[in-house]
């Protein structure tokens, strides 16, 4: 790790203690970890009622019967590790830069046994309920808390509404939970009114006032149907604890009066909701979110029956984050439509899963104000699965007693900091400790602002929930959850700290590993080399309005002489340099990258042959198979496909940078880097990486090079027809020599047509070809107008192919239909997800 300015290079080697290490090179300790782990649970299980007879005796462990269980044991354990060391992708070495996923934490592994091992036969604790898992409920509660003081929510004051916050399965299940409490807070004053109109809180109708979205109060009979829908959300949070105060109603009171015009009862389509409030308003509202959005927002659109269709997409500047001047045309679009279109809330992602990217939140909040002075009103949920760990690299002064002056995480850039500051005021955020917290599956959580969210979501059962009890089973979706996940989360916080010296400091260094790797991707090629890397993050000399082709190779020529292959002793000295890392790559810590190549010293323009070679890349530096082995997978990739339809003009940007056709709306394959490791940096070790990177890049580049070079070659035809013979060119779609679509006629000797004839009528559905005997390029065979050939029952080299007529010549060949079918000749009107053929 470099010795930034004010950084502890002991921190470092705390950072070293925190993990077993890429080669286990802190294996002595995991096992007196474990060696404690198992001494305890011996312990445990002698002192609960000491007195008790052994239940398995030596006499029983002495028997073959048992002994042949022991054995059966050891080598189902031996076989299991054999077969986990072969097929296992190593997340634990640096070299691995795939998914978001990376060594777990010592820490975590030691409460993750500690709490499986103390939960005895079953396994895991079950934290559905408190009296199935005393200890691991209070410890989730406790995990809940720090997560919100990590984001800057409010724990402690009085004054204000406090936060709280639970561990879910994963990040999708918390997204689904906060669409959820989302759409059942907008509904909450339309369900009361209705309780006030038609059930036992008639009373209220005079005299119960609520305030406005844009300030003023009244009588909340009075409100509008808008004007319902665009209620502050602690508004209406408050309104439970206001009836309470002002009415004397009690909560069971009141959700027994509010049970019958619930949307959890009686569903979003209800008739009565539609009847009085109007169908135009309930069945229209909006859920925005930017293009980019992680797969589990349309799905928790789809389970919470608000419908995928509602959700709104924002458009994506060219780094990737939310174009803010569109999410306000949006918002107007829904302010000034005919009826007005409400808005359940705004997700700003905190870290895209594909490129680290974070939206602009400071300015998302800015319009949240912003609309709430013009009537509209939502929840901001953040997506911060990959990136509220992030939060813990921040200075907030001395209100956490973090020691001032400290900020190990120089890389991450100032809006991405502005973004992280403002966390605190979404009224949701989602986060996964078992992402940027470096614990084990399964841990995603869901953190609010205002702790009386929670109750929106809350369903309650005889089993689970007693008098006197606090529970978590009975917040959110799931029911059973394991007490592991929140034991392993708060002991790795306990021991690493969620501040800049612990969490900060670990963060830091994977973020400045990602800058270097980006260092590396961004000057990898040159105007010699056979291909191009183009990381989809702008250079600074990039950005637009002031770029020019001269800069941005002064730029790349400055980080290969001041940035690469320098210790980093020596490169945290270089202001100019550290600088420059500090406004380069992505915002959090993931490279997205493509690679094309060059033929006669030109960019390859067709995304076809473009994605095939990424593909191949990714295939070559993946385990996609139970049949492949770690061995020749000298670094790990994951990949993605960005769609044209979401990434719209970042994409087009994107494709114009790697020298391909800016213009075609195919979707593009690309290639994803992912660091979470402390370690690359050190030794030079990102260089390795790199080294073996590019290796299997020049042998994929020479490949398509190859394949995309029109050369002498076989070529295969489908035979049709009895009367008059008919070829159907086999095409390829990567292969220039075989690049066509190609019709053609020709004639056979009498003979030769006539064996075909009759082998066709004998066995009418079996598939004939002919081909060239002599390796040729398929323009000459058609100028020619004649060519030797072979015909053969089925493609030659498959099974079941045989010989029918070993050498033939074709002759008159006439050309009914040719057209090149690569990606440069296909027109934008046709669907981007296939290819047109030719009719005949």
């Amino acid at each position: 790790m470099p010795c930034l300015p004010d950084y502890d290079k002991n921190l470092h080697h705390a950072v070293s203690a925190w993990f077993l290490g890429p080669r286990a090179e802190n294996f002595v300790y995991l096992q007196q970890v474990l060696h404690t782990v198992l001494v305890e649970q011996y312990h445990a299980r002698n002192e609960y009622y000491p007195n008790d007879d052994s239940f398995i005796g030596e006499d029983v462990q002495n028997t073959p019967a048992f002994q042949e269980q022991m054995m059966r044991l050891s080598r189902g354990v031996k076989e299991l590790a054999k077969r986990l060391a072969q097929h296992h992708v190593p997340f634990w070495n640096p070299r691995y830069n795939g998914h978001m996923t990376n060594d777990t934490t010592l820490p975590g592994i030691a409460g993750l046994l500690s709490s499986k091992q103390r939960a005895g036969s079953r396994l895991n604790p079950n934290n559905v309920a408190a009296e199935a898992s005393p200890l691991t409920t209070r410890l989730e509660m406790k995990v809940g808390q720090e997560l919100c003081e990590m984001v800057g929510y409010n724990i402690n004051s009085q004054e204000k509404a406090q936060a709280w916050g639970h561990i879910t399965c994963d990040g999708s299940v918390a997204n689904l939970e906060s669409i959820w409490a989302a759409r059942n807070l907008k509904f909450y004053p339309l369900s009361l009114l209705l309780a006030m109109e038609r059930g036992s809180l008639g009373f209220l109708l005079d005299s119960f006032q609520v305030q406005t979205c844009q300030g003023g109060s009244k009588l909340l009979r009075d409100f509008t149907t808008w004007e319902l829908l665009n209620i502050l959300p602690h508004e209406v949070l408050a309104i439970p604890d206001r009836l309470y105060s002002e009415y004397n109603i009690s909560p069971t009171f009141l959700q027994n009066a509010l049970n019958l015009f619930l949307i959890q009862s009686i569903g979003k389509d209800a008739t009565m909701f539609e009847e009085r409030f109007g169908r135009e308003y309930i069945n229209r509202m909006a859920y925005i979110a930017s293009a980019t959005k992680h797969y589990s927002w349309p799905k928790g659109a789809a389970v919470t029956g608000i419908g995928s269709e509602n959700l709104i997409n924002i458009r994506v500047d060219d780094g990737a984050r939310m174009e803010i001047g569109h999410l306000e045309d949006e918002l107007n679009k829904c302010l000034y439509a005919n009826p007005p279109r409400a808005v359940y809330a705004v997700v700003a992602i905190i870290g895209s899963t594909e490129h680290g990217a974070c939206d602009p939140l400071a300015d998302i909040v800015a319009l949240r104000d912003q609309f709430c002075k013009k009537g509209l009103s939502f929840v901001l949920h953040a997506d911060g699965a990959w990136g509220a760990y992030f939060s813990t690299t921040l200075q907030r002064g001395g209100e956490r007693g973090f020691p001032v002056g400290f900020v190990p995480s120089i890389a991450l850039k100032p809006k991405t900091k502005e973004s992280l500051l403002e966390l605190h005021h979404c009224d949701s955020i989602t986060v996964d400790p078992h992402k940027s917290g470096y614990i084990q599956y399964p841990a995603g959580g869901l953190l609010y602002r205002d702790q009386r969210m929670r109750y929106l979501v809350t369903w309650t059962s005889p089993v689970v929930n007693r008098q006197g009890e606090e529970s978590i089973g009975v917040y959110g979706i799931e029911g059973r959850q394991p007490g592991a996940a929140p034991v392993a989360t708060w002991l790795s916080h306990q021991v690493i700290g969620l501040n800049p010296r612990g969490y900060g400091a670990l963060l830091g260094e994977a973020v400045f590993g990602c800058a270097m790797m980006y260092a590396y991707l961004s000057t990898m090629s040159t105007k010699s080399t056979d291909f191009i890397v183009t990381p989809l993050n702008l250079l600074p000399a990039e950005i637009p309005f002031n770029s020019t082709d001269a800069k941005v190779e002064e730029q790349k020529d400055f980080i290969r002489s001041h940035i690469l292959h320098r210790p980093n002793s020596d490169l945290v000295k270089d202001k100019d340099a550290m600088d420059l890392i500090r406004e380069m790559g992505s915002d959090l810590s993931i490279n997205a990258f493509a690679v094309n190549f060059r033929l006669n010293s030109q960019p390859n323009r067709d995304i076809v042959c473009g994605n095939d070679l990424n593909r191949r890349i990714f295939e070559r530096l993946s385990l996609v198979s139970i049949t492949q082995t770690l061995k020749n997978k000298p670094l790990f990739l994951t990949s993605t496909v960005f769609s044209q339809q979401n990434y719209g003009n970042c994409l087009r940007t994107y494709k114009r940078r790697l020298g391909l056709d800016g213009s075609s709306n195919l979707d593009l394959y690309s290639l994803i880097n992912v660091v979470m490791s402390p370690f690359p940096t050190e030794m030079e070790f990102t260089a390795t990486i790199i080294k073996a990177l590019r290796g299997v890049i020049e042998e994929e580049v020479k490949t398509s090079v190859e394949w995309n070079t029109v050369s002498p070659d076989f070529h295969g035809f489908v035979m049709q027809g009895t009367d008059r013979l008919y070829l159907v060119h086999l095409p390829m779609f990567n292969m220039a020599n075989h690049r066509y679509q190609l019709i053609i006629t020709g004639e056979l000797p009498p003979d030769a047509m006539a064996t075909y004839v009759q082998a066709r009528q004998q066995n009418p559905s079996q598939l004939y070809t002919l081909a060239n005997v002599e390796k040729e390029v398929l323009s000459t065979l058609l100028e020619r107008r004649r060519f030797k050939a072979h015909v053969d029952k089925g493609i030659p080299g498959t099974p079941g192919s045989t010989p029918l007529i070993k050498e033939v010549e074709l002759t008159n060949i006439e050309i009914i239909v040719k057209r090149q079918i690569d990606s440069t000749h296909l027109g934008n009107s046709y669907p981007a997800s296939s290819m047109p053929f030719f009719l005949y």
